[in-house]
């Protein structure tokens, strides 16, 4: 069977599109770039480089969030009941009891 963790993790695919995304998005928004004045009448460079710097930080938060590790299950409350009740109990998880034929009105006519 194989195993359920890959040799790479997922996560470490996206950290790099991510600070990628949030370096560019710096380097637009805080001026590293010089935009002539033509871009600047249809593009607000400013909002466009915060876009960007917004966009990797939720692309890193999803990844991180998306790529966690499963917490192991949790024990259910009837796991460790060993009470008389417990092992009568019909609601209790893989309760598969045996079932017993009820009494009808008509009674047997089989004799």
């Amino acid at each position: 069977m194989r195993s359920r963790t890959p040799r790479s993790p997922a996560g470490r695919r996206s950290v790099g599109p991510a600070v990628l995304l949030m370096a560019l998005g710096g380097v637009i928004a805080f001026g590293g770039i010089s935009t002539p004045a033509e871009v600047e009448k249809y593009v607000d460079v400013l909002d466009l480089g915060l876009i960007l710097v917004w966009s990797g930080i939720l692309l890193l938060v999803m990844q991180v969030v998306m790529h966690r590790p499963r917490r192991p299950r949790r024990r259910s409350s009837y796991d460790d009941r060993t009470d008389e009740w417990y092992a009568h109990d019909v609601h209790r998880p893989g309760y598969a009891g045996r079932t017993d034929a009820l009494p009808t009105v008509r009674g047997d006519r089989r004799r």
